[in-house]
This record gives C-alpha cells, sequence and structure tokens, in this order.
C-alpha cells in the first residue's frame, strides 16, 4: 500500500521459523501482554502460521489481525474465532472505492474489504477500520465525515486514524500533516465521540490526539513493535533496533527500548 512501513523488508528472505515466532510470543505473554497484534505484510496468507499461534496462546492475551481483508474468507473466519482471535483490523484508506484501490495498488482491495467485514461479523470477531489520513484525503470536502457514515453503515465497532509517518514507502517523503490538519483530526475525534447526533457512529481511536498531551504510547511504554528478525522497536513508525525479543534476551532489549525510545511528544501537565 501507498503508506506501507514495512516496504524495505518486504519479500526478504525470513530469519524466523514458527517456533522461533512462538517463542517471541511467550515472552511477550509472559510480562503480561494484554493483547498482540499481528501483521505484515499480510498476515492472512500465512493463515497456518496465524492459526498455530492463536492455538498455542495459554494466556489471557487478546489477538488482533491486522489486514487488508484478502484472504478473509467465511471459512479462514471461522477458524480463525475458532482458534481464539478476538477482532481484525481492516485497512479502508477511502469511503470511494477507486480511490482506496488506487492507494492499496489493487482494484480489489475495496472488494476485500466488504468481505472481510462481513465475514467477520458472521462469527462474531470485533472489526475495525484503519485509515492513513493523508493532506490529500483531508482537503476533500468531509471526507472524514462521509468515511464515518460509511463505517457505520458497515457495522464496524472502531475507526482507527493514522498519521502518515516519512518511514517505509514514504521514507524521505514530505507527508506529515499540518498543525491546522491534525487540528482537523482533534475536532473529527472529539465529535464523533462525545457529540450524542454521532451515539450510533463507530468510536473513533487517534492516538495522536492523546500522544500530544500526555506523551508517546510506544518504547515499551504501553506498546512496542518487533519486525521480522525478532528485534524490538518502539513502533512501527519509529524504527530503530534495540534488542531482540527471542530466548533470554527480552529483558535487557526492554531495558534498552524503554532507555532510548524515539518520544516525538513532550508531556504536558494538567
Amino acid at each position: 500500500c501507498e503508506h506501507c512501513s514495512e516496504w524495505g523488508v518486504l519479500n526478504h528472505a525470513e530469519t524466523l521459523g514458527l517456533e522461533d515466532i512462538k517463542g517471541i510470543i511467550r515472552n511477550i505473554e509472559s510480562k503480561g501482554s494484554s493483547q498482540i497484534q499481528l501483521m505484515g505484510g499480510e498476515p492472512l496468507l500465512r493463515m497456518d502460521i496465524l492459526l498455530d499461534i492463536l492455538e498455542s496462546s495459554q494466556t489471557a492475551t487478546e489477538y488482533w489481525v491486522l489486514s487488508s481483508g484478502i484472504n478473509l474468507t467465511a471459512d479462514n473466519a471461522r477458524k480463525l474465532k475458532a482458534a481464539g482471535l478476538k477482532g481484525v483490523a481492516i485497512s479502508m484508506d477511502h469511503y470511494d472505492p477507486a480511490r482506496h484501490n488506487a492507494f492499496r495498488g489493487s482494484a480489489k482491495s475495496f472488494e476485500w474489504v466488504q468481505k472481510a467485514i462481513r465475514n467477520a461479523h458472521e462469527v462474531g470477531l470485533v472489526t475495525t477500520l484503519s485509515l492513513c489520513v493523508t493532506r490529500a484525503f483531508l482537503e476533500e470536502e468531509n471526507a472524514l465525515i462521509r468515511y464515518a457514515g460509511q463505517a457505520r453503515e458497515m457495522g464496524v465497532s472502531f475507526i482507527q486514524l493514522l498519521e502518515p509517518r516519512a518511514v517505509g514507502n514514504y521514507q524521505g517523503q514530505d507527508i506529515d500533516l499540518s498543525p491546522a490538519q491534525e487540528q482537523i483530526l482533534e475536532d473529527f475525534y472529539l465529535r464523533l465521540n462525545y457529540e450524542p447526533k454521532f451515539k450510533d457512529y463507530p468510536i473513533v481511536c487517534y492516538h495522536g490526539y492523546h500522544q500530544r498531551r500526555i506523551g508517546c504510547f510506544g518504547g515499551g511504554d504501553r506498546n512496542l513493535y518487533i519486525d521480522t528478525d525478532g528485534d524490538l522497536h518502539a513502533c512501527p513508525f519509529c524504527q530503530k533496533k534495540s534488542g531482540s525479543a527471542c530466548g533470554s534476551h527480552l529483558d535487557a532489549s526492554l531495558a534498552s527500548l524503554q532507555a532510548e525510545a524515539c518520544h516525538k511528544y513532550q508531556s504536558t501537565d494538567f
């Protein structure tokens, strides 16, 4: 997709086997993690691994899959639910099918989104739409409200707003939102979540709103990111290897991550 943060490692040789991945997950679960999100690339192209991971979990940790929607067939949705998956976050980067397809680089992408949401609902998976909000999107009149209206019609529980970052396929590009555009997102977040007339709309999740007030959520504070080599990073958008999550390395790696993590925002006293 246009904003893929994993662009630099797609289609590289794999360095971790299934047992390595399951070992990392056991390490993370042992720290009392409340949620683990399985992402890619496209995780639903590896159903065998997803099912094995889910079926191997022995804790109360919630599992989510972050996906384009491809391959979330009715049968796969049923299998994932039975294996213990809690929910799916499906990327939908425009309410207009043609523009979403262009952003995702596939003429079938919008169709995948719709089918994935329907199939997830059929088996009782929680559903979220994830939107990377670009400058061009915000220049369209009422784009966010139109997106939210479509999300309501699709019956999703949440909308996740992401700001574009100059990593991956956006590396070196001037794509940051302006302060005025950030304010548009903040106003939308407040309206959808707190105005009575939007009470039947999906909840809006917008980390940027809170991070600008209380500091970064990543870096091993509330969340972290583990790459395809099994190494820790502050988040998918602030990538700097801080040691391995494999075996006995996790404690030292977490300490390093928490000490060196990128914290873009300053905390604010109220």
